[in-house]
């Protein structure tokens, strides 16, 4: 990750901030579309243990190699632990639906996370304006259009829209109680919950039984090039969450945010480029609509916030953590 420090003293704040942040939405949409296609041949939650493995261990040397044990300091642990397990809740919940449906579409439902977070904002009291009602109607809108008709949906579509609310639920506890935290102490924590969350899985697998498909298996066998599949998602995990976290460091929020939403786009084109599946004119409308509500709620409001990603207060947009991106999401 040391490219990341030399990059900070060639390129100017703002500019690196959104080419930070355009790599790592890039290289997430890129991950995920990957652990969409090893579907077949690993477990859920095998995949997510063996992914967080390694990030927890390249995040941990990291941050002992450049803070020192201070690094790794909580200053609210249980607090971080709570966002931390709506995370993990995330991480799942998207992954289990990729199989069953087109990467656009997954990644359309993922990012009516703004309505939710606008949703409960509201039910903690807390204001959430004309602008943010907008960006929440658009959002939907856009999930709406990009589903299709009600007879068209099937039950694996609940699996993105949970993953948005757990992300929604990550977001209103970091901006709540999680602001004085640093991005990598919490993303090191995120991975080390994914880990345990995993391992609990795997656990109850065993002791039900395994089933059929991804989200049930046990342990597949893994051949070498799995396992070194494994590994290079866990080093792009460990990699965004750096990426991430130095983009809210030098651009303002607002304009992270709103370059967040490139995932969309990404999603789109891996899911054309590895999987054939072309979105059509209904399902581009509705990621359009989508990016244009996330892009909405990202606007300044007058105020600085930082949030779920390190950066965005609730109702604004920003991946899985997935501060930023399903972080460090």
């Amino acid at each position: 990750m040391a490219w990341i420090g030399k990059a900070a003293r060639t390129l100017d704040g703002p500019r690196l901030g959104i080419a930070a942040i355009l790599a790592a939405v890039l290289l997430l949409s890129f991950s995920d579309a990957l652990a969409k296609a090893a579907g077949e041949r690993f477990g859920l939650a095998q995949l997510v243990l063996l992914r967080s493995a390694v990030a927890a261990v390249l995040l941990a040397g990291w941050l002992l190699a450049t803070r020192g044990r201070r690094g790794l300091r909580l200053v609210r642990p249980g607090w971080v632990w709570a966002r931390s397990l709506c995370l993990a809740g995330m991480w799942l919940c998207y992954y289990a639906g990729l199989p069953a449906m087109s990467f656009a579409l997954a990644a359309a439902c993922h990012y009516t996370a703004p309505a939710w977070m606008a949703l409960m904002t509201r039910a903690l009291g807390e204001p959430v304006g004309p602008r943010g009602w907008a960006a929440a109607g658009l959002t939907l809108a856009g999930a709406a259009l990009a589903i299709g008709p009600v007879g068209a949906v099937t039950p694996a579509i609940l699996w993105p829209l949970a993953a948005a609310v757990f992300y929604a639920l990550a977001g209103v506890v970091s901006w709540r109680r999680c602001r004085e935290e640093t991005a990598g102490a919490m993303a090191l924590t995120l991975n080390l919950c994914l880990v345990l969350v995993a391992a609990a899985a795997l656990g109850g697998i065993a002791i039900l039984g395994p089933g059929e498909g991804f989200v049930l298996a046990l342990w597949p066998r893994l051949g070498p090039a799995d396992w070194a599949l494994a590994g290079a998602l866990g080093a792009m995990l460990a990699v965004i969450a750096t990426a991430v976290a130095l983009a809210y460091r030098l651009a303002p929020p607002p304009v992270v945010g709103v370059f967040d939403t490139a995932y969309l786009g990404f999603a789109a084109l891996w899911g054309a480029v590895l999987f054939a599946q072309t979105p059509g004119p209904r399902e581009a409308a509705g990621l359009g609509l989508i990016a244009l509500g996330a892009g909405l709620a990202a606007r300044p409001s007058g105020t600085k916030r930082r949030g779920a990603r390190g950066g965005a207060a609730p109702g604004s947009s920003g991946p899985r953590g997935r501060p930023g991106v399903r972080d460090a999401r």
